[in-house]
């Protein structure tokens, strides 16, 4: 049994609340020349379809999702035809399916209504931001979900699209009634407060890769990964089924392996969750062209790092293994070795 479901739809530029849109492009004959069944799945207030609590939609599909829990979270993919893109565009929450679509005469179509799932007002939404789904596959070449019907997905794959959903909501300065309903969402199935504590999406990353390498990666293969990264290695990573930077990934290993400690310090801040936080500086900065290497890379803590930044700094040696330096008349002397 499922209680995470991901289901396909066909692009509607008008947020699957339009029920004219007839999208010649897309992937399913049926749909390039009809309006699809999912046109209205956003539209929470359809007269004698939905009531004050439930809204029902529509999905094809060939044979309804047996194993999915009564109750679970139902999220949408589509394919943006007009971008040519994957994108995760909304959910809905204590969703049901039926064993059999059903269908009901209403007055703002011609045709019957039909639907085959429902989810709970409260706990659904149309995303105000689309998620690149690229970004949850395992892979590039990977499908996330065959063109017509739905796949099983766990609470991981589900807490990664509400997480970013939200983050996503919170960069873009949107922090009203969508926000906190998502937020109760976000608590109600992942079963733990959502903290925004930060909201930078480099640090977001990685703190999500710092979790996992925690849970799934000993030192010695952390060690002996970073030992193997080459500059020319692609920029773009995919870990436990999500697309990161490759240079945020570099900085959470290192963290890691620097026990969240300074290296010029010692010191971190305590976070209140019991965590440490830490930062990393790049020192051939980025911009110009700096390697996203270990041997670029120093842990710090928030002082010492805008002091790196912007204090007056000599570089006086600098080998893979080792860097010598002056900061604010101070010599330093960093180990880099991994």
């Amino acid at each position: 049994m499922s209680n995470v479901l991901l289901v396909n739809i066909t692009w509607n530029p008008f947020g699957w609340r339009n029920n004219n849109y007839i999208n010649p492009k897309a992937g399913h004959k049926y749909a390039q020349t009809n309006v699809g069944g999912e046109s209205l799945n956003f539209n929470f207030n359809k007269r004698q379809v939905d009531d004050n609590k439930i809204v029902k939609g529509y999905v094809q599909w060939q044979f309804s999702p047996k194993r999915f829990e009564p109750k679970g979270l139902i999220i949408f993919y589509t394919r943006n035809t007009d971008l040519n893109k994957g994108q995760i565009v909304g959910i809905y929450g204590k969703a049901d399916v039926y064993s059999e679509g059903q269908s009901q005469r209403v007055s703002f179509q011609k045709k019957e209504y039909w639907f085959n799932i429902q989810g709970e007002k409260d706990f659904s939404l149309l995303f105000p931001i689309p998620l690149d789904a690229d970004n949850y596959k395992p892979a590039k070449s990977t499908r996330i979900v065959g063109q017509v019907g739905y796949t099983y997905k766990d609470l991981s794959f589900a807490e990664s699209i509400l997480k970013d959903q939200l983050f996503a909501l919170i960069e873009a300065g949107v922090s009203g009634q969508e926000f906190q309903k998502l937020k109760s969402i976000y608590e109600y199935y992942i079963g733990k407060k959502f903290k925004a504590g930060f909201v930078n999406k480099d640090e977001k990353e990685q703190d999500e890769l710092e979790e996992f390498y925690k849970k799934n990666k000993t030192k010695a293969e952390i060690i002996k990964d970073l030992q193997n990264l080459k500059e020319s290695d692609p920029e773009e990573v995919f870990i436990n089924r999500k697309s990161y930077k490759r240079d945020n990934k570099t900085i959470a290993q290192l963290k890691l392996l620097r026990d969240y400690n300074c290296q010029l310090c010692g010191l971190h801040i305590p976070k209140k969750d019991g965590g440490k936080y830490i930062e990393a500086a790049h020192i051939l900065p980025k911009h110009k062209k700096g390697r996203e290497t270990p041997d670029n890379i120093l842990i710090l803590c928030p002082n010492h790092h805008k002091e790196f930044d912007f204090g007056e700094l000599n570089i006086l040696n600098h080998t893979k293994d080792q860097i010598t330096f002056k900061l604010n008349g101070k010599n330093h002397l960093v180990s880099l070795k991994v």
